[in-house]
């Protein structure tokens, strides 16, 4: 089978996006091309597969697999590039489309420059602290700046939902932290019977914080637009930082607005790297 294919990135968490519509891809077959086309010795490449379906409640649907095939409800940097993609490649012919994800329609604004697009704004919705809304088992109403112990160290923790639930990690030493010793057992931890992305942080000022991420089916990763945006509401929730925040990951930053109460809203690139055909058998 051929498959034609985009590979973008969100400031280095990098995707491959497809077209399914019309029943091009079988579902039954979709966790093991996502496994096929992410794997980077032998595919092309890349943290997650987004595949366009149609919609019958907005103009298309994205749909979302880990780079271990599993399915997700939603990519925050995904959902930048998979616009870029909806529209320069003529999908959907207009900007201010919608896109419908397991979490919900999302409305991405295109900032355009000749016909290209530069940079995209996405409402995120309202970020969700109630620990059932996460889902997080721990007893409690919500989970705001909390221990929790992973690996043998206790960390202050915030649970929430920006999309995919979220444990936005307070640390003083994120630049130097092992993630990968203390991502997997915190994302695989008992107070998750989904798992969780693993957002940890450390706050620069009161407009800019320090971010890396584990994402769950994936591990580590450059960003997190999902985490991004539950890092800054996490730190808004707490009067840790002011409204607008920059958030700093290792190819540059996210612009997170929220006024606590409404709708937050994550901006930042969406790059295309190349596109071509893939062949699986």
């Amino acid at each position: 089978m051929e498959l034609y294919f985009y590979k973008l990135h969100g400031l280095g968490n990098d995707m491959i996006v497809v077209d399914g519509r019309g029943g091009a891809l079988p579902e039954r077959e979709l966790a093991r091309i996502a496994r096929r086309l992410c794997n980077r010795r032998t595919g092309i490449g890349g943290d997650c597969l987004l595949v366009a379906a149609e919609s019958d409640i907005a103009d298309i649907r994205m749909r979302v697999f880990n780079s271990d095939g599993t399915e997700a409800q939603m990519c925050g940097n995904g959902i930048r590039c998979f616009s870029r993609v909806v529209y320069e490649a003529g999908w959907i012919p207009y900007d201010g489309f919608t896109v419908e994800t397991l979490s919900g329609v999302k409305k991405p604004q295109l900032l355009l420059m000749d016909g290209k697009v530069m940079s995209v704004r996405v409402d995120m919705g309202v970020p969700a602290f109630l620990t059932g809304d996460v889902p997080m088992d721990c007893g409690e109403e919500t989970f705001i700046r909390q221990p929790i112990t992973a690996a043998g160290r206790e960390f202050i923790a915030t649970a929430v939902n920006t999309g995919i639930p979220q444990l936005v990690v307070f640390t003083d030493d994120v630049r130097s932290l092992d993630i990968e010793k203390y991502g997997l057992p915190l994302e695989h931890h008992e107070f998750f019977p989904e798992k969780t992305n693993v957002s940890f942080c450390e706050i620069e000022d009161r407009r800019s914080v320090i971010l890396r991420t584990w994402e769950r089916g994936c591990g580590a990763t450059l960003c997190c637009g999902t985490g991004a945006t539950a890092v800054a509401a996490a730190c808004i929730k707490s009067g840790l930082t002011d409204k607008v925040v920059n958030v700093l990951v290792p190819l540059g930053r996210l612009r997170i607005e929220w006024d606590g109460v409404n709708n937050i809203y994550m901006s930042g690139p969406a790059e295309k790297v190349f596109e071509g055909t893939a062949y699986l058998d």
